[in-house]
């Protein structure tokens, strides 16, 4: 999904001076979005009307719009997407506005989304100019609950921490520490936000833990050590070098999900030897 953005920079050049990044020249500059909106933005299962309902799935016509205008060549297309929290999943629908009139691109979609799983969708617009530039994006959420009430918390049904790290000696490479929570919400594993750990000495530096399967960022890091995307395990690789201090560490476990609601924290403590 993420492969269409970005505005595109040009180097701009003086005679006898180096090269320096400046403006895109006028016959060099994507397209430009503006007024960007779409209805409805909150969906609430509850005040659905009946027809929309069809067992685990809910339809739900969403209209989107806004203003395109292109700057060094006429806009070809202005196209949408519909994307769930989790960019490793497809996306929930795509395509292409449709001229309104005075630069202005509108659609009416209708989305099926799972009626079970409250999350927020991303929707997302961009353009194409007749000489292939594309725009930067513009987006926004779509929330979907369950009724009026946040719903229930999350909770971390079970921790996979080791007791003892033995630190390497000076000048090997640094050992790593692999921390595991089996995460639940009764609202469904979309609502869960983020699970995070952090050492009871340090409240204030928490690190993110990811279910991703690997294949993202997870934090400031690069590879989460997760084995597969959207199980519940959520993961998390550190490191050891041996310029940590041995001793005991407290490590503190919090789930919170996407309402704010937030799960016990779980503490286990490991020994740096």
């Amino acid at each position: 999904m993420r492969a269409f953005l970005a505005l595109s920079l040009v180097l701009a050049s003086a005679s006898g001076c180096d090269t320096a990044p400046g403006p895109a020249p006028l016959d060099q500059r994507p397209p430009e979005l503006d007024e960007f909106s779409f209805f409805p933005q909150r969906v609430i299962y509850a005040l659905l009307p009946a027809e929309q309902v069809t067992e685990d799935s809910i339809r739900v016509p969403v209209t989107i719009g806004v203003t395109a205008r292109g700057q060094s060549a006429e806009v070809s297309e202005v196209r949408f997407v519909v994307q769930p929290h989790s960019i490793l999943a497809p996306p929930v629908q795509s395509g292409i506005l449709t001229p309104a009139g005075d630069s202005r691109y509108e659609r009416q979609v209708t989305l099926a989304l799972s009626a079970l799983h409250v999350q927020t969708y991303t929707v997302l617009v961009y353009a194409v100019d007749t000489d292939g530039r594309v725009s930067g994006d513009v987006r926004g959420p779509l929330h979907y609950f369950r009724s009026f009430e946040p719903g229930s918390p999350p909770a971390i049904d079970s921790l996979a921490v080791p007791d003892t790290l033995q630190r390497p000696e000076p000048g090997q490479p640094a050992a790593s520490l692999l921390l595991i929570a089996a995460v639940s919400d009764p609202d469904g594993l979309s609502d869960v936000a983020l699970v995070e750990f952090w050492n009871a000495d340090a409240p204030a530096s928490r690190l993110l833990m990811c279910d991703d399967g690997g294949a993202a960022l997870c934090g400031s890091s690069q590879d989460s050590g997760d084995d597969t995307a959207g199980d519940g395990l959520f993961t998390r690789r550190v490191f050891i070098s041996s310029d940590n201090l041995p001793g005991s560490n407290s490590l503190e476990f919090q789930a919170t999900d996407r309402a704010g609601l937030q799960s016990a924290v779980h503490v286990r403590d490991v020994v740096i030897q």
